[in-house]
C-alpha cells in the first residue's frame, strides 16, 4: 500500500475533502483541521508493501459528520420473505427475496433481476493498484462489499464548507458471515476505510443512514465526502478489515 507518495489529484478527480468547521488560519494548505482516523496496524497486500505515513501526507480525508446532516443511524428491517438462505434451488441460482448473499457462496452475491449468483465486484480501479487488496474469497472471511454507487454529486453549502462545498455521496451495500456489522457509525471506526485516488486509506467516518437486517448480517449505508467546486469525477475505493474491496465512480 502506498502510503508516502504525496497526493498529487488529476483535473477530474481532485480531493482534499474538508470538515465545514475547519479553520483555514491553521490550514493554510487547505488541509482540514479535523485529522482522520489512519490505521496504526499493518495489513499485507499482494501488491505492494506496507510503509506508514503521517495524517498530513494524506490529501483527502473524510469529512467528520459532527454538527450536520440528518441522523447518521436508522435501524430498520425490509419487507423481504425470508427463504431459505443456506442452499440455492438450483446450481448458479439464488433465492431473490432473500437476504444476501441469498443460497450464494461467500464472495457471491444474488442479482436480483435475474435471481443469479454473481462474484462480488473486482476492485479494478487505480485506487487499489497503489493501495494493494488483501481479499480472497477462497481464504477470507470478512464482509463482502457487493454494490456501491454514488447517489449525489452536487454543491451543498449547508453540509460542507466553502473551501470543498461540493457534496458526493456513496451508498453501500454488504453482508457478512457473521452477525458482526456495525450498527452504529461509532462501530465503523477501523473497520471500514476509504482508499483515495491515490492509494491512502482513510478510516471513513462520515456514514448515514445506516440499516442492518438478518440479525446483522446484512447491511446499507451511505458514504459522505466534500469536495473542491471544480471536481467533475471522482472515484473512491471502499473495504472493511478483512473483507472484499470495491471501487465506485461519480461524475
Amino acid at each position: 500500500m502506498n502510503r508516502n507518495t504525496e497526493t498529487s489529484f488529476p483535473s477530474t478527480q481532485t480531493a482534499p475533502i474538508h470538515h465545514k468547521y475547519a479553520n483555514p488560519k491553521s490550514a493554510p494548505d487547505q488541509t482540514p483541521t479535523h485529522t482522520p482516523t489512519t490505521r496504526n496496524h499493518s495489513i499485507p497486500t499482494k501488491n505492494h508493501p506496507m510503509s506508514k505515513t503521517t495524517p498530513a501526507k494524506l490529501f483527502a480525508a473524510v469529512l467528520a459528520l459532527n454538527a450536520c446532516g440528518p441522523s447518521p443511524q436508522t435501524e430498520t428491517t425490509p419487507n423481504h420473505t425470508q427463504e431459505s438462505t443456506q442452499t440455492a434451488p438450483l446450481e448458479g441460482l439464488c433465492h431473490r427475496n432473500a437476504y444476501q448473499p441469498a443460497g450464494c457462496g461467500y464472495g457471491d452475491y444474488c442479482q436480483t433481476s435475474s435471481s443469479k449468483c454473481t462474484p462480488a465486484p473486482s476492485p479494478s480501479c487505480n485506487n487499489f493498484t497503489l493501495h494493494g487488496t488483501t481479499w480472497d474469497a477462497s481464504t477470507s472471511t470478512g464482509p463482502v462489499i457487493y454494490e456501491a454507487s454514488a447517489l449525489r454529486f452536487e454543491p451543498d453549502h449547508i453540509f460542507c464548507n466553502s473551501f470543498a462545498p461540493k457534496r458526493l455521496t456513496f451508498r453501500i451495500k454488504a453482508y457478512a458471515p457473521t452477525s458482526d456489522l456495525p450498527s452504529s457509525r461509532e462501530e465503523f471506526s477501523n473497520q471500514f476505510y476509504l482508499v483515495t485516488p491515490t492509494g491512502n486509506e482513510i478510516n471513513a467516518s462520515a456514514i448515514q443512514n445506516i440499516t442492518t437486517t438478518d440479525d446483522r448480517k446484512n447491511i446499507t449505508f451511505d458514504v459522505n465526502l466534500c469536495l473542491p467546486t471544480g471536481t467533475t469525477s471522482y472515484t473512491a475505493g471502499f473495504f472493511f478489515i478483512g473483507g472484499s474491496e470495491i471501487c465506485a465512480t461519480a461524475s
